[in-house]
């Protein structure tokens, strides 16, 4: 399992690092590619912000010398990049256009073309494409740093996208029953009784710790942001029979968390916007469990499989064997090594009997006899 994690990490590195920083312009915060590259960033001394009159939420990381905001809708709409100085360190990942921080302006505009020259700052030059703007700043001749703002346009193109990474989100036009709801502790209702809740409020949203309850029999306890489940939170739902305890992003399970069934069906690792996605286990009743890559809510990738009668280890797809895996017994007496297709056997198996090999070849998961 431990080189199933590892796999696991420098797949998502790769991906979100190899990724030029404009790409993530016009995503939500949830979004697979920026949520593999904050797993990259350092989450030390992290600054968050809310900044309400300008509908911003803002996300610094100065160990790595970047900055991320997103608008009211949680679109990523600035990137903020800076050499070291100030209380930034260096940006030491892939910068924009292939700039490295030695570049002078010559050197960029050989690189992407003429810049803007500015009035309002001489140590300011700006380049314009359709989708975004940077501007770019120099200090003593050389880039020491940059902002990328997304274009108008490539938002609203993105809106419609980023509303299905929504989950609940309580905006304030409930009833209020007590308390604060501005900046505070205080209570709300929606509707006649069919949802409220009671916690803290913060930008006019609930954001900190509170509960929530509805007419459907949904309840949830724990932490908000920006009037979302937000953070780590537990969560019941009597219509559709199931509880979770983990942690949520924009009203989504997202990152690490446990959910159990009515069924005795339970999954504990790694989510992505409710869906059952990365490394995780999957048990089914008390004999049989899955350890692996979980994607699309199923087994897909590589795994483990353990059933009464032993394991089968290798890789899945839509939660079947399917590639090369091993079948082992329980007391590893026998093992059984070849091609799976579609949880069917096919082709030539190499059986392993009491540390005896034998060649074996099978047809639609059928064992042939008299084969060379």
């Amino acid at each position: 399992m431990r080189k199933l994690q590892l796999i696991l990490l420098t797949m998502l590195s790769f991906a979100s690092t190899a990724q030029s920083l404009e790409t993530f312009l016009g995503q939500p915060y949830n979004s697979l590619q920026l949520t593999d590259y904050r797993q990259n960033l350092s989450i030390e001394n992290t600054i968050e912000s809310f900044l309400p009159y300008q509908k911003i939420y803002k996300v610094e990381y100065p160990n790595d010398g970047i900055a991320l905001e997103y608008n009211t809708n949680l679109i990523l709409f600035r990137i903020s990049v800076y050499d070291s100085g100030y209380s930034y360190k260096q940006y030491k990942m892939q910068l924009p256009f292939n700039v490295t921080w030695q570049n002078s302006q010559l050197q960029i505009e050989e690189k992407i073309g003429s810049l803007e020259i500015l009035t309002d700052n001489p140590f300011k030059k700006r380049y314009t494409k359709d989708n975004s703007i940077t501007d770019f700043y120099f200090t003593n001749g050389r880039v020491s740093g940059f902002k990328i703002v997304a274009s108008n346009s490539l938002l609203q193109t993105k809106r419609q996208d980023v509303f299905k990474g929504w989950g609940i989100r309580l905006l304030p036009d409930g009833t209020k029953i007590e308390g604060d709801v501005v900046s505070g502790d205080g209570t709300m209702m929606w509707g006649k009784n069919a949802a409220v809740y009671k916690g803290e409020w913060s930008y006019g949203l609930p954001h900190g710790k509170g509960e929530y309850v509805d007419s459907f029999g949904n309840k949830y306890s724990g932490n908000f942001k920006l009037g979302f489940f937000w953070g780590n939170g537990n969560f019941f739902s009597k219509n559709y029979g199931y509880s979770y305890s983990g942690e949520y992003v924009m009203g989504k399970k997202h990152g690490q968390g446990k959910i159990n069934y009515s069924n005795k069906v339970a999954y504990q690792g790694s989510w992505f916007r409710d869906e059952m996605r990365g490394l995780g286990k999957y048990v089914m009743g008390q004999d049989y469990y899955y350890e692996g890559i979980m994607l699309n809510n199923s087994f897909n990738g590589k795994g483990e499989l353990h059933t009464p009668d032993g394991t089968i280890t290798g890789s899945f797809k839509n939660g079947k064997p399917n590639g090369i895996c091993e079948q082992k017994t329980q007391d590893n007496t026998q093992s059984l090594k070849g091609k799976w297709v579609n949880g069917i056997k096919q082709g030539k198996f190499t059986l392993v009997s009491f540390g005896v090999d034998k060649v074996v070849y099978y047809e639609n998961d059928i064992e042939m006899v008299n084969q060379k």
